[in-house]
């Protein structure tokens, strides 16, 4: 690969060795002349200014401190809004829509060998899609000149995918930097919302709304999909009986196929430290630090996928891909498990034929039987005291 490529690292983390982890596999890429730049860009406040001490010894690292945006509304809004400005920031500062833009984090540490081919081989693996054409149904071009790199992505939670590290060139990257991408989360109750993973679908929502119109409804009532192990597990069985759901997941795994390169690699090549996964952790010592799913369990994610039907991936609690077998399978294989080719272009056909004025008859009863059980669900979570 010839064209220019750079590594953009947002936020900050409380351990200096997982700093020292995450950019050695950046410094050894510019060394070798897979990246032109290494730009890191975070907040200009003294309350970090200790744990950006080891950044600061990396001579090859361009440290950019910025004014933290003021931003009003709950934590949900704000993390989010914050994180988009960071990202913002960061491609203002680079030159040429078709420059490959490498994001990480510092608590994200990637495998030199596994960068390094993500890199080289962007322009193959992360080629656009001919599947429109290959499967017959003229279904909305991808927003993307080429395909986004990311490690995992959910078949079951529509539009929930990773936002910690991705690959792609400067002008597809610049659409996930848009100040839109937060105003979903501007309206949040941060009792129902704390679980941020909400912030992973606004993001990637804001790219696809507009040729998606069946997601509106879906990302105005993400509570109904909170992570909460018993609620989903009581949730999913009937949520999986109703035609529109199979619509939003049948879009949302034509999506990933034609705009996303899906690969978290090998157990041990990509781990992220996120502060979800290490709430009381001592973060001074690296081995007390506990990596996030599935980057801790890649093997078994990737095995419980069985690309060649919907089940049974779609019957996981929390149906994570990190590799791109599962999305790929249901639109090229001539036979599938629980469904038919013609089944898949029946779905499409009526994601294609979706208008917000004229709703799906069978979108209301979907989340009807959502709102049944998040209504349950919230009863249950009544103090005894508060309910007499």
């Amino acid at each position: 690969m010839t064209r220019c490529a750079v590594a953009v690292v947002t936020g900050f983390t409380r351990s200096a060795a997982l700093v020292e982890r995450s950019f050695a596999t950046l410094v050894a890429l510019k060394r070798a002349g897979l990246l032109d730049r290494i730009l890191y860009v975070t907040w200009d406040r003294s309350d970090i200014d200790a744990y950006l001490a080891p950044v600061r010894r990396i001579e090859e690292v361009e440290l950019v401190r910025i004014a933290e945006p003021k931003v009003c509304g709950n934590r949900l809004f704000t993390g989010v809004s914050c994180q988009i400005s960071n990202l913002a920031d960061a491609l203002a500062r680079i030159d040429g829509d078709d420059t490959l833009v490498v994001k990480l984090r510092p608590d994200f540490i990637a495998d030199e060998t596994f960068l390094r081919a993500k890199i080289r081989d962007f322009d193959s693996v992360c080629a656009p899609s001919g599947l429109a054409d290959s499967f017959g149904v003229p279904m909305p071009p991808s927003p993307f000149g080429a395909k986004i790199w990311l490690p995992w992505a959910d078949a079951g939670l529509p539009l929930h995918f990773e936002d910690a590290a991705f690959i792609g060139r400067k002008a597809d990257v610049a659409k996930l930097a848009v100040g839109e991408a937060a105003d979903p989360l501007a309206a949040c109750d941060d009792r129902e919302t704390v679980y941020g993973w909400f912030s992973h679908a606004a993001r990637y929502a804001a790219v696809f709304l507009p040729d998606y119109p069946l997601f509106r409804n879906y990302i105005a009532n993400f509570r109904y999909f909170m992570n909460d192990a018993p609620y989903r597990m009581a949730m999913m069985p009937d949520a999986i009986r109703e035609p529109f759901f199979w619509r939003l997941v049948i879009a949302n795994a034509w999506i990933l196929a034609t705009s996303f390169h899906i690969d978290a690699g090998r157990a041990g090549q990509l781990a992220f430290y996120s502060n979800a996964s290490n709430r009381n952790a001592d973060w001074s010592n690296i081995h007390a630090l506990k990596s996030h799913p599935p980057y801790n369990a890649v093997d078994e994610w990737r095995q419980a996928q069985a690309p060649g039907g919907m089940f049974p991936c779609l019957g996981r609690i929390h149906a994570r891909l990190v590799d791109d077998s599962w999305q790929h399978a249901l639109f090229t294989r001539p036979a599938l498990a629980d469904l038919t080719p013609d089944n898949l272009r029946g779905a499409l056909g009526r994601v294609l034929a979706y208008r917000p004025h004229d709703p799906d008859p069978a979108e209301a009863p979907f989340y009807r039987t959502l709102d049944r059980h998040f209504m349950a669900r919230q009863a249950a979570m009544v103090p005894d005291d508060a309910a007499a």
